[in-house]
């Protein structure tokens, strides 16, 4: 079968239907780079074609965890020594639960912080309306602005880890978005990698992911670097317009290989039958269908959460404009 972007020897272009505001979604992941690993694709068969749904009779609370960050303002001061690079960030991480038709927010948490390079540290509190806010001092050994913005996300990741570790337990399905990177027990938690970063597969086998159905997955491969080997699947769980990639719709997934192959097929299962379901639609969400609706819910809450970014700017602003010595 010729996919729709291809005809014959020529290839056609095809929309990334996220918009440009976000990064593709078929990026190099920050949180991937670097992690291929060894692939066995041979884990679960040898018989390499598309799994179908499986029929769940009792769905087990399903717990997401997603974060999400802010860079509230970025500041530089010169000594003898050089430049200091510095920035004041937000980061916010929580949990939506459902279990039925019951969805509800937990543990979510907000983190404010003033990373300054050098090994500098300071801690500032300013008023932003009528509310104290302290953006604890860290100081890093970063030269330069990305470095800090590499350190605020991974602040959120350790804050998303945290929360998914506190909800882990027996009758529950907790999937994190994004890799495990960051997850030092990863017991029943799922990684849930919206954005296609590495295909991790020879050419031959990762084709099966662009021609999946709806609910169809890959069979597991198992991705073993000698820190952190898990077993990973390919999943459709939404369908793109004619004009979108292959790949629009698609997902990775990712659970610790210390659970077992047995586990590991079962929540491959499980993630096949009840994802698609809560796959987002474009008239809502910019990064349809892949961001699921629970997550898009959980970040507007978090980021309401963590307060007016306008407020938060003016009140960084006279705090620095009042002084703030390192």
């Amino acid at each position: 079968m010729s996919s729709p972007a291809t005809n014959g020897s020529r290839v056609f272009l095809r929309l990334d239907p996220w918009m440009p505001d976000y990064e593709g979604s078929v990026e190099i992941d920050p949180d991937e780079a670097g992690s291929r690993g060894d692939i066995d694709s041979t884990v679960e068969t040898h018989d390499w074609k598309a799994i179908p749904p499986p029929s769940v009779q009792i769905v087990p609370a399903l717990y997401f965890i997603d974060g999400v960050q802010r860079t509230d303002a970025r500041v530089l001061a010169w000594r003898d020594d050089g430049l200091i690079h510095g920035m004041f960030g937000t980061v916010a991480a929580g949990a939506v639960t459902s279990n039925g038709d019951r969805a509800v927010f937990e543990n979510c948490g907000v983190r404010r912080v003033l990373i300054l390079g050098g090994g500098h540290k300071c801690s500032a509190t300013m008023l932003a309306g009528n509310a104290h806010v302290t953006f604890e001092g860290i100081a890093s050994a970063a030269a330069a602005p990305v470095e800090l913005a590499r350190e605020l996300r991974e602040l959120m990741r350790q804050l998303e880890a945290k929360i998914a570790e506190s909800v882990v337990g027996d009758n529950r399905v907790v999937f994190i978005d994004g890799p495990l990177a960051y997850i030092s027990s990863p017991g029943s938690v799922v990684g849930l990698i919206k954005r296609i970063s590495l295909p991790y597969l020879d050419p031959n086998k990762f084709a099966l992911a662009t021609v999946l159905s709806l609910g169809e997955r890959t069979p597991l491969f198992l991705i073993s670097d000698g820190k952190r080997d898990r077993y990973s699947w390919y999943l459709r769980i939404g369908a793109g317009r004619s004009f979108d990639h292959v790949l629009a719709g698609v997902i990775r997934l990712e659970i610790g290989a210390a659970v077992g192959l047995e586990d590991a097929r079962h929540l491959a299962g499980m993630s096949a039958a009840v994802l698609p379901r809560f796959a987002s639609m474009a008239v809502r969400d910019a990064r349809a269908p892949q961001n699921l609706v629970p997550i898009g819910a959980l970040e507007e809450d978090l980021r309401r959460r963590m307060g007016d970014p306008l407020l938060i700017r003016r009140a960084i602003e006279k705090r620095i404009s009042e002084g703030v010595a390192l």
